[in-house]
């Protein structure tokens, strides 16, 4: 028996970004009530077998409180801009994410854990780049026509603040916490910093 699972980073949701993406996921995301808190993605979807998962959130949590160690303040990811790509089924919307270099090696621990984890009789599909998706359109010509007001609507306040990284496991078909990796403290906007992870 096996589980599906994704790790993901969590954002502050009582910013001005955080609700613009909520509002614009719920009309245009068909995907919104499998997992409406806002999140993004470090990695697909994979699958391990169950007596895997202790060892997997484990050694997630292991390697993650030591890149983040001294970390208290939350992080900041930025966006430059919008952009959509088209797969077989739909054509999805999506913030492209300006990763610094720690977040991008982080990202890429995250990965090596995971899917070495993967059983080798499973299939495993990487994305070809990670990003946060705004909704899902079956057709691309009403998103073509749409997508100046889109940029317009996104240009601004284009930052979230960083509150954690979690694993979500899917039960039912709905994506919610296993576990929270690691998470950093809540503080006031005008006291965030970001201060480079000492490796």
């Amino acid at each position: 028996m096996t589980e599906k699972l994704f790790v993901g980073l969590t954002f502050r949701s009582d910013c001005t970004l955080s609700r613009k993406i909520d509002g614009f996921r719920k009309r245009f995301d068909p995907k919104y009530n499998m997992a409406s808190f806002p999140h993004m993605s470090l990695l697909a979807p994979f699958e391990i077998n169950k007596k895997d998962l202790n060892h997997c959130k484990d050694e997630l949590k292991e390697e993650l409180d030591t890149f983040f160690f001294g970390q208290d303040a939350p992080l900041k990811l930025s966006f430059t801009g919008v952009n959509f790509i088209q797969t077989r089924k739909s054509n999805v919307l999506y913030l492209n994410p300006a990763y610094t270099a720690d977040l991008e090696f982080c990202m890429e621990l995250v990965q090596d854990i995971c899917t070495s984890l993967i059983p080798r009789n499973i299939k495993y599909k990487p994305n070809p780049k990670q990003f946060l998706p705004l909704g899902s359109f079956k057709d691309s010509d009403p998103l073509i026509d749409v997508m100046d007001a889109i940029k317009a609507e996104f240009e601004d306040n284009s930052e979230l603040t960083i509150t954690g990284i979690n694993l979500y496991r899917k039960k039912h078909g709905i994506w919610s916490v296993e576990e929270t990796l690691v998470s950093f403290k809540n503080t006031k906007d005008s006291v965030l910093q970001y201060q480079r992870a000492s490796l």
